[in-house]
């Protein structure tokens, strides 16, 4: 079981305290930065109350991570060609008689 440890982070100026995983620690910081850089440009583009920069930085974490899941995904032709590739490695890997 892994380590628990209690940190802090800032988001949008407010602090959350947390206990997790202490080999999550530099996940939970690198994504609180991640967040508050998101704020940040959206706050040099337009004017808002602070929630909807939130609001707005949760879309597109969530479409980022969509969007990698979506490219993970084999797509039937994918899926074919891997399947092609088994067969010709079979083939040429066969023994000689």
């Amino acid at each position: 079981m892994a380590a628990k440890r209690k940190i802090s982070v800032k988001l949008a100026g407010k602090e959350f305290p947390m206990t997790i995983s202490q080999v999550d620690e530099e996940k939970y910081r690198r994504a609180a930065q991640d967040i508050n850089a998101l704020i940040t440009r959206y706050k040099t583009r337009f004017v808002a109350e602070p929630e909807d920069y939130l609001a707005m930085a949760a879309l597109q974490i969530a479409v980022d991570k969509v969007s990698l899941e979506m490219d993970r995904e084999m797509t039937p032709e994918m899926e074919a060609i891997e399947a092609l590739n088994r067969e010709i490695d079979l083939y040429l890997n066969r023994p000689q008689r």
